[in-house]
C-alpha cells in the first residue's frame, strides 16, 4: 500500500514552536435567564487551533477550526445535521481576549449565548475542548 501525496495542498500542518495543549472544562447553567446578545468567555492560556463545546443536556455540539471565521462555528444537534452557522446569524465561537475583545491571537474563546444557535441555555451542562 502507498501514501497518497498528489494533487494535495496542505496548509496549516506545520509543527508548532511548543507542545501542543489540550485543555478541557465543564460549566454548568442555572436556571438564571440567558441573553442572547451575552457571551461566555473561557480563559485558555494559550491561542486555540480547534475548539469543541458542547450542550450535553440537549446534544447540540459546536467547532471552531483555525482559519474560521469569529462569531462562527460548525453546529451539530442530536439528529446528526450539522450547518454552517456565522456571523449575522446565529452566531458561534471566537478566539478572544480574556475581555472577549475577538482576536486571532487570543488566549481565551467566546461562545455566544443566542437561544437559536442552543450551544448554551439555561439549566444546561456545557462541556468544552480546546486545543492550540
Amino acid at each position: 500500500m502507498a501514501i497518497n501525496t498528489a494533487g494535495q495542498t496542505i496548509t496549516g500542518n506545520s509543527v508548532p514552536a511548543d507542545a501542543p495543549r489540550p485543555k478541557v472544562g465543564r460549566i454548568v447553567f442555572d436556571a438564571t435567564a440567558i441573553t442572547a446578545a451575552d457571551s461566555v468567555v473561557v480563559n485558555l492560556g494559550f491561542t486555540p487551533k480547534y475548539i469543541c463545546w458542547e450542550n450535553v443536556t440537549d446534544r447540540i455540539k459546536g467547532e471552531w477550526y483555525e482559519g474560521m471565521a469569529a462569531n462562527s462555528c460548525i453546529k451539530t444537534v442530536a439528529a446528526g445535521t450539522r450547518t454552517l452557522e456565522v456571523t449575522g446569524g446565529n452566531g458561534g465561537l471566537t478566539v478572544c481576549d480574556s475581555d472577549g475583545t475577538a482576536t486571532t491571537t487570543g488566549k481565551a474563546f467566546s461562545v455566544l449565548q443566542n437561544a437559536t444557535l442552543a450551544l448554551i441555555l439555561a439549566s444546561k451542562t456545557c462541556n468544552w475542548y480546546a486545543e492550540g
